[in-house]
């Protein structure tokens, strides 16, 4: 049975080459692939930096080698992570 959920990730890195990022979501069963395409776009660039705080769609099964896949992401610019902590 495949699960799905809305929670808040701290962005692991962005790959430019494979066109996505690892994101770390607590309330999933694993880290999270989110490809480009699934990051809303309310800045010119679709990428994201390590540290970023979004909130994630997320659904099973995962993509990209990882348990879970974004089915959407939104930057966050209420909360800050703290890299390394």
């Amino acid at each position: 049975m495949s699960r799905s959920g809305t929670s808040t990730g701290t962005v692991v890195r962005w790959d430019e080459e494979a066109g996505g990022a690892v994101i770390e979501v607590p309330d999933a069963p694993g880290d999270c692939w989110a490809a480009a395409d699934v990051v809303a776009r309310d800045t010119d660039s679709g990428a994201l930096r390590a540290g970023q705080v979004v909130t994630v769609d997320w659904a099973e099964p995962g993509d990209g080698g990882l348990p879970v896949r974004a089915v959407r992401v939104h930057r966050r610019q209420d909360l800050q992570a703290t890299p390394g902590a």
